[in-house]
């Protein structure tokens, strides 16, 4: 809280408020100021690079008022003006307010921990497609794991049905999420015990043909006992309805775990045709699971295959993609 004249942010340690650093910022080192003018506050951009928002709208100066969203850089607040005297507490330092009628607080707003993970999987996740005569047809979806033999983790019915659809004339291949060009895949691994039809053992690896990649972290055994109902999960994939397989772009979506029965978790997530091979993250980023099964029903024309409505879906724990990643190839 802050009663006046002025209260400085940018990156640098002398502000009052102290923007992080981050690997690539976007603040500049002095970047705004908001200043109390007769009893009204405003906030001034200091000629950043990146300039200020002021409620999603670039400004120079502009009045501020309760409810109003600022962003500067990276990083979002929101404002709160009231009338009266008061000392402040900004992060563990405490400092005495001067003498003025009114007084600002700036909060700054928690991002979602999945933005970070959105960004990543953009970099990571694929879809898998086969190329014949001319047409492209969407299969699954598999994300990045080991860089060096670049592979590629999915479901084994996935690849299954890759291999159905590309006959002896198809081509299957991997493009990444947001117009990315299509890239031949290579050799396969599917896990030994697993069994048409059935959701065990359900992992394979496909090998990138060409281009580098960029690993997912996978979870270890303490991220999967750390899963438990209630906690918040995404996903990132290639739903079939809604994915142009020219020019893919993939869909984020969260929820929370509704049972753990290891080596399954069950979540909504927004599962569809598509998404099998999916990776499924912790609010750590970490991949902790693979879509593997959904909750579908025959549509009308008895062909197309659409989600229930149950919202009940299966993750297959990363586990049953270690011990995969484990055995010789």
């Amino acid at each position: 809280m802050f009663s006046g004249p002025r209260v400085r942010i940018g990156r640098s340690r002398d502000n009052d408020v102290p923007l992080p650093e981050e690997p690539t910022p976007r603040s500049s080192a002095h970047h705004a100021e908001a200043r109390l003018e007769e009893s009204a506050w405003w906030i001034v951009d200091l000629d950043s690079t990146n300039g200020t928002l002021l409620n999603g709208a670039r400004i120079q100066r502009a009045p501020l008022a309760t409810g109003d969203t600022l962003t500067i850089g990276d990083s979002e607040f929101v404002v709160a003006i009231g009338l009266r005297r008061a000392s402040w507490l900004l992060g563990a330092v405490a400092l005495a307010a001067t003498a003025a009628a009114a007084f600002l607080l700036i909060r700054q707003m928690q991002p979602s921990p999945f933005v970070g993970v959105a960004a990543a999987a953009q970099r990571s996740v694929y879809l898998l497609a086969v190329d014949e005569g001319g047409r492209r047809t969407a299969i699954g979806t598999a994300f990045a794991v080991d860089r060096d033999a670049a592979l590629l983790a999915t479901n084994a019915h996935v690849v299954d049905a890759m291999a159905a659809r590309a006959g002896a004339g198809g081509r299957r291949v991997a493009l990444l999420s947001d117009g990315a060009s299509p890239q031949p895949l290579g050799r396969e691994w599917v896990h030994p015990e697993w069994q048409r039809g059935s959701v065990a053992h359900d992992v394979a690896l496909v090998e990138l043909a060409g281009g580098a990649i960029e690993p997912l972290p996978l979870g270890d055994a303490r991220a999967i006992d750390r899963l438990r109902r209630g906690a918040a999960v995404a996903t990132f994939g290639f739903p079939a309805q809604s994915t142009d397989p020219q020019r893919p772009r993939g869909r984020l979506a969260v929820d929370v775990v509704g049972d753990v029965r290891l080596p399954y978790i069950e979540a909504g997530l927004f599962i569809a045709p598509g998404t099998s091979g999916s990776p499924v993250f912790d609010d750590r980023g970490l991949v902790i699971g693979m879509v593997v099964a959904g909750d579908f029903v025959t549509a009308g024309n008895g062909r197309a295959r659409q989600p229930s409505g149950s919202g009940v879906n299966w993750v297959i724990a990363v586990t049953a993609l270690r011990e995969l990643l484990a055995m010789p190839r």
